[in-house]
């Protein structure tokens, strides 16, 4: 019997179409893939316009607020020039009655802005008017530039009384117990701690 060598090709031909032959999409597939592709693209359509539509959005709020700004900024610059002009009007009206009552207008002045008593003054004057941020700002140049005068405990005790009265109670918390721990027999120490009480 004599054996017959196939050729190579002749092998491999039929294995590759078969290979491929299940490799081919069916029609149906290819119209699915279709249908998904057009959802697909619908959905990103959607959500294009949507963001469009929200940056417009944005983009009007920003002009609202820069108009605004720009308001604010101008009331600010006539109640700086009104109170500047009624300063000046209180300035001469004092200075007349001085002159009128004979007395020095050099007697009233305010104390150097370097001292205690100027800064624990505007301190307090802040803190009473509810200016409670520049309060705790002047308080803490009082602490930090005489950190021995005798209103520092009261300096710690209105900075917690500011925060509480600005909704910041952690940081309130912080200034109560720093004022305890330094000085602790202190009558603005028994304050604080009633506070820490109810916070």
């Amino acid at each position: 019997m004599k054996i017959t060598r196939l050729k190579p090709i002749s092998v491999i031909t039929p294995l590759i179409l078969i290979i491929l032959a299940g490799c081919y999409p069916k029609t149906d597939e290819i119209k699915e893939l279709y249908e998904r592709q057009a959802v697909l693209e619908a959905k990103i359509d959607k959500l294009t316009q949507e963001m469009e539509t929200g940056l417009s959005g944005i983009s009007l709020d920003i002009d609202k607020v820069e108009a605004n700004q720009q308001k604010l900024s101008q009331d600010v610059q006539a109640l700086e020039v009104k109170n500047a002009a009624a300063a000046e009007q209180n300035g001469k009206t004092d200075a007349r009655k001085n002159v009128k009552n004979g007395k020095n207008s050099q007697a009233k002045q305010k104390p150097p802005a370097n001292t205690p008593e100027f800064i624990y003054s505007r301190a307090a004057s802040n803190y009473n008017d509810g200016q409670y941020e520049d309060a705790i700002l002047e308080y803490q140049k009082l602490i930090d530039t005489y950190p021995r005068d005798k209103r520092v405990p009261e300096a710690y005790l209105k900075q917690g009384l500011s925060l509480i009265n600005l909704g910041r109670k952690q940081e309130a918390k912080y200034f109560l117990n720093t004022l305890i721990d330094k000085y602790p027999n202190s009558r603005e120490a028994r304050t604080a701690r009633e506070k820490l009480k109810t916070i």
